[in-house]
């Protein structure tokens, strides 16, 4: 994935999901930490798309919290400083992302693909 073509909201939403998953002590970023880091956000994208959709980003939250508590964590010295890797699901998510883009001829992948 090239991170020149992701928008740079995109590029926050893929950090603060690294950072959320840092702060649980996973191993690797899920899309669930993704959806979690959009869905926080209140001034973005995410939370609207849900509510036009007809759900409630707060039980969407209270949900992705319960799903992240039950994964397991990594524990020793250095967990912080650890290099997380995304997941398989999280790859593949972004490549689909990236061909919605592509279908709809748009250059930069953005928080909606």
């Amino acid at each position: 994935m090239n991170m020149e073509k992701l928008t740079r909201n995109t590029q926050q939403a893929l950090q603060q999901a690294q950072q959320l998953a840092r702060q649980r002590q996973h191993a690797e970023i899920d899309c669930e930490h993704l959806l979690l880091a959009l869905v926080q956000d209140t001034q973005g994208l995410a939370p609207r798309l849900l509510e036009r959709a007809g759900l409630k980003p707060a039980g969407l939250l209270a949900a992705l919290e319960q799903a992240l508590a039950h994964r397991p964590q990594v524990q020793g010295r250095g967990v912080e400083e650890s290099h997380l890797y995304a997941s398989v699901r999280l790859q593949r998510l972004l490549e689909r992302a990236e061909q919605e883009a592509a279908r709809l001829k748009d250059e930069y992948l953005s928080v909606e693909h």
